[in-house]
């Protein structure tokens, strides 16, 4: 399942002195370092730091719109995903009129010809035309689901605004895994994890739903003491502490 991200790209490196933190702790065992490594890449998109790279999530209401989810069924799958997304990072998650909304979720036998029908929907938020023609090109004919989204990365704001297109033609399963990878990534954890990881960020297929490491992931991402904007040298150390943390605490 590919999917593209558009945001701005920072426009200057953030200060050594605003980056700064108290050394790391170590991780509690094995098992902690393996999850900073999976969250490392779901968040900065490699496996080692790179120059540059930012951690981006919501900080704002989502309003979200399903937009050609006439089955039933469908609704019902992006209901409970949305509800579930909301519980564990803390969001104010709820519906709203496609005009109004900032997360449109569109259904689709053909998401790249849906995504230049309703492109009006999200067409202000296009600064480069060409790019993003380019991009969409990419994925089709044969993407099974994909999103883009746009933020405020270089003055430290957040995602404030996400697209995403879910095929609809290829069986129950693609569309439930597509439903939760995509709509998952739009908070945050941008990419993917290894083809042989037991997670929905994995285009193995196996899974469908979230795992509990996925969820600890999405709960890590939106602890309160990780920021939009924050380079790994700056997230890491804090990321270690709140993850260890969240192993305290009860699982959601």
């Amino acid at each position: 399942m590919a999917t593209a991200r558009m945001g701005l790209a920072l426009a200057t490196a953030l200060s050594l002195a605003a980056c700064a933190a108290p050394p790391a702790p170590p991780p509690d065992d094995l098992a902690d370092k393996a999850l900073l490594d999976d969250f490392h890449r779901a968040v900065y998109g490699s496996e080692r730091p790179a120059p540059g790279g930012h951690l981006a999530k919501w900080e704002i209401p989502i309003r979200a719109a399903l937009v050609g989810a006439g089955q039933a069924d469908h609704r019902a799958a992006a209901e409970r995903h949305l509800a579930d997304l909301a519980a564990l990072t803390g969001l104010d998650v709820a519906e709203a009129p496609r005009e109004s909304a900032n997360l449109l979720i569109f259904f689709a036998a053909d998401p790249a010809e849906a995504a230049r029908r309703h492109r009006g929907l999200y067409a202000h938020r296009i600064a480069d035309a060409r790019r993003f023609d380019a991009l969409l090109a990419g994925m089709e004919p044969d993407s099974t689901c994909f999103g883009f989204l746009w933020g405020g990365w270089p003055s430290g704001q957040g995602i404030d605004f996400a697209v995403v297109f879910i095929r609809t033609d290829r069986g129950e399963r693609t569309v439930q895994g597509c439903l939760v990878q995509e709509t998952t990534q739009a908070l945050g954890l941008l990419h993917d994890l290894d083809p042989d990881a037991d997670s929905i960020f994995s285009d193995s297929g196996r899974q469908v739903e979230l795992t509990e490491r996925d969820r600890l992931l999405l709960r890590l991402l939106y602890d309160p003491r990780l920021k939009p904007g924050m380079g790994w040298a700056g997230a890491e150390s804090l990321a270690r502490t709140a993850l260890q943390d969240l192993r305290k605490a009860p699982p959601q």
